[in-house]
């Protein structure tokens, strides 16, 4: 099952808003309701700069942590340059992609010219800005003032800081990664927020940072030691963190057949570590269980040929692209696959292996050749399981 849209920022002529209501407060929000540009920022004085290299002279773990990220390559990551490309670059990729109005070299023209293609130059574009992304100023700088997660006596930055709590809080995932087109708001396009907030996770007051942002330490400015937030998020897709979400259980039928007879397994995936769906946010992410049989001597059986099941949503291909079908695993959900090999009477015996392999794709195999892009690009490989069966 594929969806037939390459992402979730790709998309052109329509307004998103955000599908679940904002916290609360006397002060105006960091993020706009609406997915929309932030207004164009200046440099909280005496910084020269916006850009994430300021940030690395005093924040350099912080730095190092986010540039490792996927906010970091936001804007220029392989699969999303090609699925934008592909779609005529529509300017609603940028309101995540590159959330600072200063980001963009050219803007919408005319009045309600959101979604339309024709633009004009930016005077407040930044170059060097357009290359890092969702950078430290899309979530910390507002109206020249740094706001982050704590107090700070001013003599101890030496910049404007702001305490805001928001930046805790779901409200701080919502303006990328929970949105919803009028009529497509009862199956969100993008709806990573509402499955956290349904989830057992929210109920029991476990938050998108608690996973997404684990308490770290170390220098958190200059010399200064303290626990901070790490900024790494998945790390670039780490297959080691997306493990994490799931537990793959391969249960075989017996260790030992006899030629003519059939192996049987059955694999129970369970998400058992993410407190939203997997695969969440946009439709084209998919999850694959393959299942394989290799030989003794390392090649894939006589008829051991990889067979795949998928983890994916489907949606329809204009707007609101309404939900079609959905068998991701919701927070706590489990799905049982089962495996069947036919021995031939005729193969070698010796010991064979059922190899069972869960990888993450950015968008599925078809969508990946038709945006020419290899495999390798698109597909993260999660974790591998190897159980022996004996051949007699």
């Amino acid at each position: 099952m594929t969806s037939r849209l390459p992402l979730l920022v790709c998309l052109s002529a329509v307004a998103l808003v955000v599908a679940v209501p904002l916290a609360h407060s006397d002060e105006a929000s960091l993020w706009p309701k609406v997915l929309e540009a932030l207004p164009p920022q200046a440099p909280p004085a005496p910084l020269p700069s916006l850009s994430a290299q300021t940030c690395n002279g005093c924040h350099a773990e912080i730095h190092d942590q986010w540039a490792s990220s996927g906010h970091a390559h936001a804007s220029t990551n392989p699969v999303y340059v090609a699925a934008r490309g592909a779609l005529g670059d529509p300017p609603l990729c940028d309101e995540c992609h590159l959330p600072l109005e200063n980001q963009r070299a050219t803007l919408p023209k005319g009045p309600g010219a959101l979604g339309r293609t024709d633009r004009q130059p930016n005077p407040n574009w930044s170059a060097t800005l357009a290359t890092e992304g969702v950078t430290c100023a899309a979530c910390h700088v507002r109206d020249g003032v740094i706001h982050g997660p704590r107090d700070l006596a001013p003599e101890r930055a030496p910049h404007p800081v702001k305490r805001d709590e928001s930046i805790k809080t779901a409200e701080a995932c919502a303006f990328c990664h929970q949105a919803a087109l009028p009529g497509g708001e009862e199956h969100p396009f993008l709806d990573t927020v509402g499955e956290w907030r349904r989830s057992p996770f929210a109920e029991n007051g476990v938050s998108c940072q608690d996973c997404h942002m684990t308490r770290t330490s170390g220098a958190i400015a200059g010399s200064r030691y303290a626990a901070f937030a790490s900024h790494g998020m998945l790390g670039g897709r780490d297959p080691a963190k997306i493990a994490r979400a799931l537990t793959v259980d391969v249960s075989i039928r017996s260790p030992k057949v006899q030629r003519g007879d059939d192996v049987r397994a059955t694999v129970t995936v369970m998400n058992t570590g993410a407190g939203h769906a997997v695969p969440s946010g946009d439709p084209s992410h998919q999850v694959e269980i393959r299942f394989s049989v290799v030989g003794p001597d390392g090649e894939l059986a006589k008829d051991g040929d990889p067979q795949s099941q998928w983890l994916s949503r489907t949606v329809g291909a204009e707007p609101p692209f309404v939900e079609e079908a959905d068998d991701r695993l919701e927070p706590a959900a489990s799905r049982t696959f089962d495996f069947s090999w036919s021995v031939g009477k005729k193969l070698t015996p010796g010991t064979y292996t059922l190899v069972v392999s869960t990888h993450w794709w950015a968008v599925g195999p078809e969508r990946a050749t038709g945006l020419d892009l290899e495999e390798e690009t698109v597909r993260v490989d999660v974790a591998s399981q190897r159980v022996p069966v004996r051949i007699d």
